[in-house]
């Protein structure tokens, strides 16, 4: 009785993890979107990386303007991609900028 119970365990824990894992994705066309889609949704930072130098866009510009099935690539990603936090992560790396403002400077000038 032990045995089928763990069978049927075993059995449902690899049914969850083959649901969960992302699908491949195949290109429909050989257009640097594309190809920046399916290189995004295999979750390779580095290919990612290496794949934007090549199209010439900035990394601020694909997150902004690339289309991936009718939705943006970080939403493709996360519903698509497989190591999708850390892809997203490294896409939206440069989007925050800082400013620094010398409260110190202001205050004498302005006098």
């Amino acid at each position: 009785m032990n045995m089928k119970k763990l069978s049927i365990a075993v059995l449902m824990t690899t049914s969850f993890i083959a649901s969960t894992q992302a699908a491949d994705v195949v290109a429909a066309n050989n257009s640097e979107f594309t190809q920046l889609c399916v290189t995004a949704a295999a979750g390779n930072r580095a290919a990612m990386h290496n794949e934007i130098l090549a199209s010439g866009y900035s990394r601020s510009f694909v997150t902004k303007n690339v289309q991936c099935n009718g939705e943006n690539i970080v939403s493709f990603i996360e519903h698509n991609g497989k190591n999708s936090d850390a892809m997203i992560l490294s896409l939206n790396h440069n989007d925050s900028e800082v400013t620094i403002t010398d409260l110190a400077k202001n205050r004498v000038e302005g006098k």
